[in-house]
């Protein structure tokens, strides 16, 4: 028998009432249940999503706990207060406008469990205005030594898959809420610090792009985000992730590639970043 085990999920403003209730549903129709979903409020909703997460409430109230923080901090921010209320050793998160695959959290937590390790991810399916307008399926890989290779060039899970457990969270202090992508810089701590690394090789979720494809990726394009990824990797090489070499190869090939013309930029991220 599985042992028991919490969601974690931020929901902030501009996010989508409809989408969070198809997230929330994609949770409760799941094979294996969590026994705790906690939802962070990342500063004050919309009514929309208010009411969302107030009827899931009323209709599971032994299952919900939700946390409201009085301003907008940021998913890092939002994630390590909801880790301060986690009861459970195990740990799935969820954003709030991704759908699981109805076995997603039995095929995960039991990969975890059975090969003793501390995170473990999987496969997503990317898609625009609904699960059939499929994008692209991205793919990561497998073992630890291979998502360790990965991770010298990319993050090496998908965030909004990861299964971990609790010690590992407490052990690293939470997500760096002052590094963005917060989830790599959270990855490459944990292995430094020994942790044990898998990806299912299964799809397990859905994730929302939104019917604007170009407005989702320029969250990945521009002077602002080269610069978040240039303090990122000043970071690695400080830790010893990266080598002089390693930090060179991520300068000529990655960061030119967040300040060519956006339309140049869009085509190499579909054609070859999946």
């Amino acid at each position: 028998m599985l042992q028991n085990f919490s969601v974690l999920m931020s929901v902030y403003i501009k996010e989508n009432s409809n989408c969070l209730r198809q997230s929330l549903e994609s949770i409760i129709k799941q094979t294996l249940l969590p026994n705790e979903i906690i939802i962070v409020k990342d500063g004050p909703l919309t009514i929309e999503l208010d009411d969302v997460i107030n009827e899931y409430c009323g209709k599971y109230p032994m299952l919900f706990l939700v946390i409201e923080l009085p301003q907008n901090k940021g998913l890092a921010y939002a994630l390590n207060e909801g880790m301060k209320h986690v009861t459970n050793d195990i740990i799935a998160r969820m954003d709030s406008d991704d759908i699981c695959i109805a076995e997603r959290f039995e095929i995960q937590i039991k990969y975890l469990i059975n090969n003793n390790l501390d995170i473990v991810g999987g496969q997503i399916i990317e898609f625009s205005s609904d699960i059939e307008n499929v994008v692209s399926i991205r793919k990561v890989p497998l073992s630890h030594n291979e998502i360790v290779q990965f991770m010298k060039f990319r993050s090496p899970f998908s965030h909004p898959t990861i299964v971990f457990r609790k010690n590992l969270f407490e052990y690293l202090k939470g997500y760096d809420a002052t590094i963005f992508p917060e989830d790599y810089d959270f990855f490459v701590r944990a292995y430094l610090t020994g942790f044990k690394f898998g990806n299912v090789k299964e799809n397990v979720l859905y994730f929302r792009l939104g019917e604007n494809l170009s407005e989702a990726i320029k969250r990945r394009w521009g002077r602002k985000y080269a610069m978040n990824e240039m303090k990122l990797y000043r970071k690695f090489l400080r830790l010893g992730f990266f080598s002089p070499l390693d930090f060179l190869k991520v300068l000529i090939f990655k960061i030119p590639l967040r300040i060519l013309p956006f339309s140049l930029y869009s085509y190499i991220y579909f054609k070859f970043s999946r």
